[in-house]
């Protein structure tokens, strides 16, 4: 009689797909590849990960799909400009500590969270709870994805028609992304906890309530700030 044994299971294609969109993400960011800068080539970028050309093609379709890249036929691959031609300020902060930043993103934030439960279309908050939704199916593999986690919070602030609060924040984040990335907790997993309260999120910004709302926008930020104050 044979003995049972455990099989290896197979690796989802998305769950790849999403792995090489997040190493690719990572590299736009570590880099700080600004609106129309141009990333390396197909072929280029799939000698760097080591994987095929086909991967990496599913993986920048998932990048532009969020709205993170756009594809140029026979140009190339180019980072998008979320904001278009209208923005002119230039803000740059210096000397600021980690609560003084940790307190303007919270600000920040919670004006984010009522434009969107004020502005949002029912299609733009199906869409939140629907990438939320996304997020905890793969955190109960063990997978967290950068990609899907940048989108979620961009397509909030986009909801909510405020560009400034966006780019804003998304500097902020930025940030926090490259100095956790050169940290001794910079690898993804630890960013597990926090995917169960980007549900409790968008699931609250699309019942109108902004208490529930507000307390998982800071769960969320408040755990990010925490590792760092660990360090």
């Amino acid at each position: 009689m044979l003995e049972n044994k455990a099989t290896l299971e197979p690796i989802e294609k998305k769950s790849l797909y999403l792995r090489i969109s997040d190493s690719i993400y990572s590299y736009i960011k570590v880099n700080r590849l600004q609106p129309g800068d141009k990333l390396p080539s197909e072929r280029d970028m799939s000698g760097m990960l080591q994987t095929s050309r086909n991967s990496v093609r599913e993986a920048l379709r998932i990048l532009e799909d969020r709205g993170i890249i756009v594809v140029k036929t026979g140009r190339g691959v180019f980072i998008k400009d979320s904001y278009g031609e209208k923005n002119s300020l230039s803000i740059r902060l210096n000397e600021c500590s980690i609560d003084e930043i940790r307190e303007l993103q919270n600000t920040l934030d919670h004006q984010a969270v009522q434009n969107a439960i004020d502005r949002a279309t029912l299609s733009q908050k199906e869409s939140l709870v629907f990438i939320a939704t996304e997020m905890v199916k793969l955190a109960k593999e063990k997978v967290y994805s950068h990609t899907l986690d940048h989108s979620f919070h961009s397509k909030m602030y986009e909801s909510g028609n405020n560009s400034a609060i966006h780019q804003l924040i998304n500097k902020i984040r930025e940030d926090r992304f490259i100095r956790q990335l050169d940290s001794d907790s910079g690898n993804d997993s630890i960013w597990l906890p926090t995917v169960e309260d980007h549900l409790t999120l968008a699931t609250a910004i699309m019942d109108n309530n902004i208490v529930d709302a507000l307390t998982a926008i800071d769960a969320i930020n408040d755990y990010g700030y925490n590792l760092k104050n660990k360090q």
